[in-house]
This record gives structure tokens, C-alpha cells and sequence, in this order.
């Protein structure tokens, strides 16, 4: 089976399990609003503390050298306390929603509330693993920038190792009682035991949402060459809206895509309306 088709036979299985429950779409809806919102307050309140060492910084950045400013410590702690708050809230909805996917999965049929207290019993775990993940972001981030060609390179492989590592890690902290630390390891252990340690890219779940963005471009080139300027502003309020929605969607099937293969993984057993097939070769190599 091919990359795409054994994609598209993922997405399509996951998707059905959110159109049977459309619930699952309120998480991706209040985690993404309440990044927004996370983020003005942290940028205010930002601004109000270092009001007078902005000043300060932005002379460097007026003199030609706006490094200075970008990686001066008050910069850096800024940046990382944006990182640390929206994983937290990001990882916090992610845990909600795993938690009432699984419940289809093992007939129990939770409700909305019902993931949220999850989540909430979670939360400190939750922040710790959020400080380790901004932490290794940022880490990351900052090598890529000072690297060299090959030095990005290789800081593009141990991201990729370490988004493996990771995978399973929100479902560990749903419902494994563990530390951050060994939840990770947890995680690793659960991919290196089901799939092995050779893992290659046997789907891509960001290829098939890809793709479907391409209707909305489509429809918005459409409506410029129908109606000119009014159709450039009422084509891009479509596309707009038309990505949000997809955005949406993709975050509440990949959710749900995520607690499946937990599933899989712990019970050796595809869950309802999952091709244990599919499972079994998700991270082998396309035909």
C-alpha cells in the first residue's frame, strides 16, 4: 500500500470516529482560542514589567544589531515563557480529548466534562512536562540558529527522533500515573517495543490536510477572476474561515489517531473501526 492511499485509509478511519462524536472538535476550538488568549495576556503583561528595558533594547536593534535585542535574556525569558504557556495549554486540551476518544474506544463514552477533569487531575504533570518540552524547543531552536548547513541538519534529526520519542507521550500522561521523565521514556518504550527501532515514513496524516487545502485556494482564485477586488475580500473570508475549520479538524482527528494507536500499542488490538493492518505497518515503508 502506498504512502498516500495507506494515509488516506488512517485519516478517513479517525474521521470517523469525530463524525460520530463532533464533541471532540470543542477541544482543538478551546485550546487554539485559549492560546490566543494566553498569549495577549503574557504579551501585556510582558510589556507592562519591561517597559523600561525595552527602551533599552530597542536602541540595539536601532544601532544595526537586532540580535541584541532578540537574544538578550529579558527576550529569551519572554520567548519561553510563550512556549511554556501554550504547550501547557495545548498539551492540557490534547489529554481531554485522548481521554474521551479512548472511551469510545473501550465503551465507556465520556463526555466533554469528563476529559477536562481528566486533564485537570493531570495539570502538574502536565506544566512539568510543558517546562521540558519549551525547554527542548528552545534548545533546538536556538542550535538551529547558530548552526551551520550540516549543523541543521543534524539538529533536524534529533527533533525528528525526539517528535518520535514524544508520540505517545500525552496519551502516557492520560492515563499512566508517571513523572514527566518517565513518561517519555515510557513513550519511547511503547514505540521502540511496537514498531522497532527502524521507523520509516510510512504515512503522513499533515500530507492528506495538506491536499485538502488546495479546494479553498482554488475557490479563492475562482472568486477573485469572478468578481474581481470584492471577490479578493470575500474569497479570502472563505479561506480564512475554510482553514480554521480544517485546522480544526486535522487537531481533533490527529487527537484521536494518537489514542487509537496508544491502544493499539498497550492491547495489540486495533480498536473498532481501525484496520489492524494499517496499525501493524504504520511506520513501515510505503510499497
Amino acid at each position: 500500500m502506498g504512502r498516500f492511499s495507506r494515509s488516506w485509509d488512517l485519516v478517513s478511519q479517525s474521521f470517523s470516529v469525530l463524525w460520530a462524536d463532533k464533541q471532540l472538535l470543542m477541544f482543538p476550538v478551546l485550546s487554539g482560542v485559549s492560546c490566543v488568549i494566553v498569549t495577549l495576556l503574557l504579551l501585556a503583561g510582558g510589556v507592562a514589567i519591561l517597559q523600561p528595558q525595552l527602551g533599552t533594547l530597542a536602541a540595539f536593534s536601532a544601532r544595526g544589531n537586532p540580535e541584541a535585542f532578540v537574544r538578550s535574556p529579558e527576550m529569551m525569558a519572554a520567548i519561553f515563557a510563550l512556549y511554556l504557556a501554550n504547550y501547557f495549554v495545548i498539551v492540557f486540551f490534547n489529554v481531554a480529548l485522548v481521554g474521551v476518544a479512548n472511551s469510545r474506544f473501550t465503551g465507556e463514552n465520556w463526555t466533554f466534562d469528563e476529559g477536562l477533569q481528566l486533564a485537570w487531575k493531570r495539570k502538574w504533570v502536565i506544566l512539568q512536562w510543558a517546562f521540558i518540552a519549551a525547554t527542548v524547543g528552545m534548545v533546538l531552536r536556538a542550535l538551529s540558529e547558530r548552526a551551520g548547513f550540516i549543523g541543521r541538519i543534524v539538529v533536524g534529526m534529533i527533533g525528528v527522533a525526539w517528535n518520535l520519542a514524544c508520540y505517545f507521550v500525552v496519551p502516557v500522561l492520560a492515563f499512566e500515573d508517571l513523572s514527566p521523565g518517565a513518561a517519555l521514556y515510557r513513550s519511547a518504550e511503547i514505540f521502540k517495543e511496537t514498531w522497532g527501532e527502524k521507523v520509516m515514513g510510512g504515512f503522513s496524516l499533515g500530507l492528506i490536510f495538506f491536499l485538502m487545502m488546495i479546494p479553498g485556494f482554488l475557490v479563492w482564485i475562482g472568486a477573485i477572476n469572478f468578481a474581481g477586488q470584492k471577490g479578493l475580500l470575500i474569497g479570502g473570508i472563505f479561506l480564512a474561515a475554510y482553514f480554521l475549520l480544517l485546522s480544526v479538524v486535522s487537531s481533533a482527528v490527529q487527537g484521536i489517531f494518537n489514542a487509537a494507536l496508544y491502544r493499539y500499542a498497550c492491547d495489540q488490538t486495533a480498536p473498532p473501526g481501525f484496520s489492524q493492518n494499517l496499525f501493524r505497518q504504520a511506520w513501515s515503508p510505503a510499497d
